[in-house]
């Protein structure tokens, strides 16, 4: 069994390599908030491991607390890192309020000569920040399940797995730590057992080789997500651009989600819609374009799709729904545009919609088709009305 010393310095040291390698392969082309945060918790897993080898030395009282708060530098910037995947800012206050807190309870439990000054805190401090760290994970992960952009990040949805694991993994080992600590003590046979120095070193030593693949497909994926968001947007509505919904309508298709004949493939146009741009000027149709656009975007939920299509016409994917539920969506999307148009002063444009049930027995061409020749249906009987087409078995 390896010696506390010589897991300690392996860690450094491991640490170390992985931040050097990070920075220049991930951080240094991307600088990505994500990389940065990511990096700085790498420099701090080894300047703390290096810190608490100088336990026993006579500047123990000194390297013994600030390797506690470099420790909580480390924990806190994973769960900023976290923070940054979602999009959501870090919380300086939080930081340096945590650091301050475990430095002085530190400090008042006389480092000099206690090993373990301030871990009771720290423990708790890291657990927490562990456990936020595993939550935003798991919650950017489910995000990325249903959308578009899942057709072309798989490496990224695996990473974002992967390092959910390992995150609730590692949340998991510092509340049982915690646990112990505080109701067994550190001198405790569990402890030193379950939840000893070498068992925590051997932990993260090993979670953070696990994690390394993980972070620099997160770190290129961030840098790349607006990108591909770009392409596979229409810049003028925010739904799907034709060849993004061709795609994810196919996908659908293939996932067989569909068994049940609750998947309805809509074509959905604009009337009279030229007559618009003729009267008032492009500038105004695209006003009506987009609060269309708006509409149905608040309409689709997790796992459906909407793209523009071409010009005034534009595909949507619900699910789970008969025909009376599509029609009775359709008509509510065609209510909410009818009062974007109001607020937003442009001309009100009436919808026709046609839908077709997916089948895997039938190509997504020919559905297209069905849905079109219904959506015509639905001009044909005088526009702004849905028309479901339904086939025989």
């Amino acid at each position: 069994m390896l010696d506390v010393t010589t897991l300690r310095l392996a860690l450094g040291v491991v640490s170390v390599v992985v931040l050097g390698l990070f920075y220049l392969a991930v951080f240094r082309p991307t600088r990505s908030p994500f990389a940065m945060w990511w990096s700085i918790a790498l420099l701090s897993t080894s300047a703390s491991s290096l810190l608490f080898l100088l336990n026993g030395s006579v500047v123990q009282g000194i390297a013994n607390p600030l390797g506690s708060i470099v420790s909580v530098i480390g924990a806190v910037s994973v769960w900023f890192a976290t923070r940054r995947l979602r999009g959501l800012r870090p919380l300086p206050v939080v930081l340096w309020s945590a650091c301050g807190a475990v430095g002085i309870v530190a400090l008042l439990e006389d480092p000099a000569h206690n090993v373990w000054a301030g871990n009771g805190l720290l423990l708790w401090v890291m657990a927490v920040a562990f456990c936020l760290a595993a939550w935003d994970l798991w919650q950017a992960w489910r995000a990325r399940r249903g959308v578009f952009d899942s057709l072309h990040d798989g490496e990224a949805r695996m990473a974002l797995l992967v390092a959910s694991l390992a995150a609730s993994l590692l949340a998991v080992f510092y509340v049982l730590r915690w646990a112990l600590f505080a109701f067994t003590g550190q001198g405790s046979d569990i402890f030193h057992t379950l939840a000893g120095t070498g068992s925590t070193t051997l932990v993260l030593l090993v979670s953070l080789v696990a994690v390394t693949f993980s972070v620099a497909s997160l770190g290129y994926d961030e840098q790349t997500q607006e990108l591909r968001r770009r392409i596979a947007r229409d810049e003028l509505t925010g739904l799907l651009s034709r060849a993004a919904f061709l795609e994810g309508a196919q996908k659908i298709l293939k996932q067989g989600s569909n068994q049940d004949g609750g998947t309805a493939l809509v074509i959905a146009d604009l009337d009279y819609f030229k007559r618009i741009n003729d009267t008032y000027g492009h500038a105004t149709g695209d006003g009506v374009l987009e609060a269309f656009g708006t509409a149905v975007e608040e309409s689709v939920t997790h796992g459906e799709i909407a793209g523009r299509l071409g010009g005034e016409e534009f595909g949507i994917v619900l699910r789970h729904g008969t025909r009376a539920e599509i029609t009775e969506r359709l008509e509510a999307v065609s209510e909410r545009f009818t009062l974007l148009c109001d607020e937003r002063g442009v001309p009100l444009s009436t919808v026709s919609y046609g839908a077709t049930f997916m089948r895997r027995d039938l190509t997504l061409s020919q559905l297209l088709g069905r849905a079109d020749e219904a959506m015509y249906s639905a001009k044909e009987n005088g526009r702004d009305q849905v028309v479901v087409d339904v086939y025989d078995d």
